[in-house]
Protein backbone atom coordinates (compact mmCIF):
# COMPACT_ATOMS: atom_id res chain seq x y z
CA UNK A 1 0.00 0.00 0.00
CA UNK A 2 1.54 3.08 -0.76
CA UNK A 3 2.28 6.10 1.44
CA UNK A 4 0.93 9.41 0.55
CA UNK A 5 3.61 11.69 -1.18
CA UNK A 6 3.93 14.36 -3.64
CA UNK A 7 2.32 13.80 -6.80
CA UNK A 8 0.35 11.02 -5.54
CA UNK A 9 -3.77 11.03 -6.04
CA UNK A 10 -5.75 11.06 -3.36
CA UNK A 11 -9.36 10.32 -2.65
CA UNK A 12 -10.38 11.57 0.67
CA UNK A 13 -13.15 12.50 3.12
CA UNK A 14 -12.58 15.07 5.83
CA UNK A 15 -13.85 17.90 8.29
CA UNK A 16 -12.18 21.14 8.71
CA UNK A 17 -13.64 22.98 11.60
CA UNK A 18 -12.25 26.65 14.04
CA UNK A 19 -12.12 25.21 17.60
CA UNK A 20 -15.39 25.84 18.58
CA UNK A 21 -16.65 22.77 16.40
CA UNK A 22 -18.12 25.27 13.69
CA UNK A 23 -17.76 23.42 10.40
CA UNK A 24 -16.21 25.62 7.58
CA UNK A 25 -15.95 22.57 5.06
CA UNK A 26 -16.11 19.21 4.36
CA UNK A 27 -15.96 16.14 2.06
CA UNK A 28 -17.88 12.73 2.48
CA UNK A 29 -16.79 9.22 1.96
CA UNK A 30 -20.11 9.33 -0.68
CA UNK A 31 -18.69 12.27 -2.46
CA UNK A 32 -14.95 12.84 -1.10
CA UNK A 33 -11.99 15.29 -2.16
CA UNK A 34 -9.42 13.80 -4.85
CA UNK A 35 -6.85 15.36 -5.83
CA UNK A 36 -2.88 15.15 -6.45
CA UNK A 37 -0.94 16.28 -3.72
CA UNK A 38 1.21 19.19 -4.30
CA UNK A 39 -1.30 20.51 -6.93
CA UNK A 40 -2.91 23.39 -4.81
CA UNK A 41 -6.15 22.27 -4.48
CA UNK A 42 -5.98 22.47 -0.77
CA UNK A 43 -3.59 24.40 1.57
CA UNK A 44 -0.15 22.86 1.79
CA UNK A 45 -0.83 23.16 5.80
CA UNK A 46 -3.53 20.47 5.43
CA UNK A 47 -1.96 18.53 2.97
CA UNK A 48 1.30 17.69 4.90
CA UNK A 49 -1.28 16.97 7.92
CA UNK A 50 -1.59 13.54 5.97
CA UNK A 51 1.08 13.11 3.93
CA UNK A 52 2.70 9.91 4.87
CA UNK A 53 -0.62 8.39 5.51
CA UNK A 54 -2.10 5.18 3.59
CA UNK A 55 -5.64 4.42 2.44
CA UNK A 56 -7.72 3.26 5.18
CA UNK A 57 -5.97 5.60 7.76
CA UNK A 58 -7.58 8.53 9.60
CA UNK A 59 -6.35 11.38 11.86
CA UNK A 60 -7.35 14.41 13.83
CA UNK A 61 -5.32 17.09 13.50
CA UNK A 62 -5.08 20.58 15.55
CA UNK A 63 -3.49 23.33 13.12
CA UNK A 64 -2.49 25.93 14.79
CA UNK A 65 -2.85 29.58 13.48
CA UNK A 66 -0.64 30.63 10.57
CA UNK A 67 0.22 26.80 8.87
CA UNK A 68 -3.27 26.12 7.08
CA UNK A 69 -3.38 29.94 6.02
CA UNK A 70 -1.32 33.00 6.56
CA UNK A 71 -1.60 35.03 8.97
CA UNK A 72 -3.71 38.47 8.36
CA UNK A 73 -1.73 40.66 6.42
CA UNK A 74 -2.58 44.45 7.17
CA UNK A 75 -1.48 45.11 3.33
CA UNK A 76 -4.60 43.65 2.41
CA UNK A 77 -6.85 45.64 3.64
CA UNK A 78 -8.20 48.81 1.38
CA UNK A 79 -10.78 51.59 1.58
CA UNK A 80 -12.87 51.42 -1.08
CA UNK A 81 -14.14 55.49 -2.28
CA UNK A 82 -17.98 54.95 -3.09
CA UNK A 83 -17.57 56.44 -6.18
CA UNK A 84 -15.25 53.23 -7.18
CA UNK A 85 -18.79 50.69 -6.19
CA UNK A 86 -21.77 49.70 -7.36
CA UNK A 87 -24.53 51.33 -6.12
CA UNK A 88 -26.84 48.18 -6.76
CA UNK A 89 -24.79 46.65 -4.25
CA UNK A 90 -26.05 47.53 -0.59
CA UNK A 91 -23.07 46.02 1.80
CA UNK A 92 -23.67 45.58 5.28
CA UNK A 93 -20.50 45.06 7.84
CA UNK A 94 -19.16 41.00 7.80
CA UNK A 95 -20.46 40.11 4.12
CA UNK A 96 -18.70 38.78 1.46
CA UNK A 97 -18.09 40.77 -1.81
CA UNK A 98 -16.73 39.03 -4.84
CA UNK A 99 -14.23 41.10 -6.79
CA UNK A 100 -12.76 40.29 -10.66
CA UNK A 101 -9.25 40.98 -10.58
CA UNK A 102 -7.22 42.56 -13.40
CA UNK A 103 -6.22 38.92 -14.30
CA UNK A 104 -9.81 37.75 -14.86
CA UNK A 105 -9.94 35.64 -11.46
CA UNK A 106 -12.54 36.53 -9.11
CA UNK A 107 -11.15 36.92 -5.27
CA UNK A 108 -13.85 37.88 -2.17
CA UNK A 109 -13.31 40.25 0.11
CA UNK A 110 -15.26 40.81 3.65
CA UNK A 111 -16.79 44.35 3.99
CA UNK A 112 -14.74 45.89 7.93
CA UNK A 113 -16.39 49.23 8.03
CA UNK A 114 -19.01 51.35 5.81
CA UNK A 115 -17.95 55.29 6.41
CA UNK A 116 -18.87 57.93 4.63
CA UNK A 117 -14.87 57.54 3.32
CA UNK A 118 -16.26 54.57 1.92
CA UNK A 119 -15.83 50.36 2.33
CA UNK A 120 -13.04 49.23 4.23
CA UNK A 121 -12.75 45.49 2.83
CA UNK A 122 -10.48 43.30 3.73
CA UNK A 123 -8.77 40.97 1.20
CA UNK A 124 -7.25 38.36 3.73
CA UNK A 125 -8.33 34.26 3.52
CA UNK A 126 -11.14 34.11 5.75
CA UNK A 127 -9.64 31.95 7.59
CA UNK A 128 -6.12 33.66 7.71
CA UNK A 129 -4.86 33.22 11.15
CA UNK A 130 -7.41 31.07 12.77
CA UNK A 131 -6.43 27.93 14.60
CA UNK A 132 -8.24 24.81 13.03
CA UNK A 133 -9.17 21.11 13.49
CA UNK A 134 -8.69 18.79 10.28
CA UNK A 135 -10.07 15.53 10.66
CA UNK A 136 -9.62 12.93 7.58
CA UNK A 137 -9.75 9.84 6.69
CA UNK A 138 -7.55 8.60 3.32
CA UNK A 139 -9.77 6.39 0.87
CA UNK A 140 -7.80 5.56 -1.47
CA UNK A 141 -4.17 6.25 -2.79
CA UNK A 142 -2.62 5.67 -6.07
CA UNK A 143 1.07 6.82 -7.08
Amino acid sequence: MSKILPGCRVKLAFTLTLLDGTEVDSASEQEPMELLVGDGSISAGLEFAFQGMRAGESGRFDIPAGIAFPAPDSDKVFVLPPEDFDSDIVPEVGQFIEFDLPSGEATVARVLNISEDGMELDFNHPLAGLPLVFEVQILDVQC
